[in-house]
């Protein structure tokens, strides 16, 4: 048996590990950095508010500019982002259905104070202006009288889907002159029982109106007044008076501006008793 001395094992150790190749190498490492959390976005808290409906007038004609608006309430006493859209929707005299869209609104509803908040208080409106399509035409009715179209809010998350929706129906009215005040008075409140359809901006005064740009057959400015024979209060009894008040009024007032008129309108109308009593 061949014996080796220490020196040559050593040498021989040594010569095997320098033809053994290098297949890996150690690397220092370092933990890695926390992942980073982004801030979540803000909680949509937004609520219908105290009414499911959008603001808008019932009857309307082809071709009209209309002024449509919402309320906005909190569930929360935090303010709260909110995108709305609205829109018009009617359908044509071949029955195609149409639908025009107003611009992406983004706003804040402020929180609303009460504890607990509740979301039925009304803390933010939100309005817009859309022309009815030309093409949007009244649908005849073989019974009672049905709607034409639709005014329709969307809402939601900014960024996100719509998740909730206002609306409020609309009629396509006659053209709004003395010919046909009653029918679109009919349209907007329906007909009612022993009543006069009443202009709440007198017919005596029509000149004076149009001078401020006021359309005193619109429907927006009629309504039914009890005409039984015998009732305290009824058209007939009251018809005179009310057009007393119009005229101190135009004698005050002779150039005066829309807003002055519907202004006062809107002090007298609680002088009189409009229904009447049920029998």
């Amino acid at each position: 048996m061949r014996r080796f001395t220490r020196k040559a094992i050593v040498a021989i150790a040594a010569a095997l590990l320098a033809s053994i190749p290098l297949t890996a190498k150690a690397v220092e490492t370092t933990p890695p950095p926390p992942p980073v959390t982004q801030a979540s976005a803000a909680a949509y808290t937004v609520s219908p508010g105290s009414s499911i409906n959008v603001n808008v007038r019932k009857v309307i004609l082809p071709g009209m500019k209309v002024q449509m608006s919402i309320s906005l309430g909190n569930y929360s006493a935090t303010p709260s982002q909110a995108q709305i859209k609205f829109k018009i929707r009617c359908t044509t005299k071949d029955f195609r259905f149409l639908t025009v869209y107003g611009k992406t609104q983004i706003v804040t509803v402020p929180g609303d104070p009460a504890n607990p908040p509740k979301g039925g208080k009304d803390l933010k409106s939100v309005s817009d202006e859309i022309e009815v399509p030309a093409e949007c035409a009244s649908q005849k009715d073989s019974g009672p009288i049905t709607h034409d179209g639709s005014f329709v809010a969307e809402m939601g998350p900014v960024g996100a889907e719509y998740i909730g929706v206002k609306d409020a129906f609309f009629h396509v009215g006659l053209p709004f002159t003395v010919t046909y005040f009653r029918e679109n008075l009919v349209l907007q409140d329906g007909l009612v029982a022993e009543s006069q359809a009443h202009h709440t901006l007198p017919q005596k005064f029509e000149g004076n109106f149009g001078l401020a740009g006021i359309n005193i057959h619109d429907p927006i400015y009629l309504r039914w007044w009890c005409s039984r024979a015998g009732v305290p209060g009824n058209h007939s009894s009251k018809a005179f008076e009310y057009n007393q008040l119009w005229e101190t009024f135009f004698r005050t007032n002779p150039n005066a501006t829309a807003a002055q008129i519907l202004a006062y309108r809107a002090s007298i109308q609680g002088r009189y008793v409009y229904t009447c009593p049920k029998p």
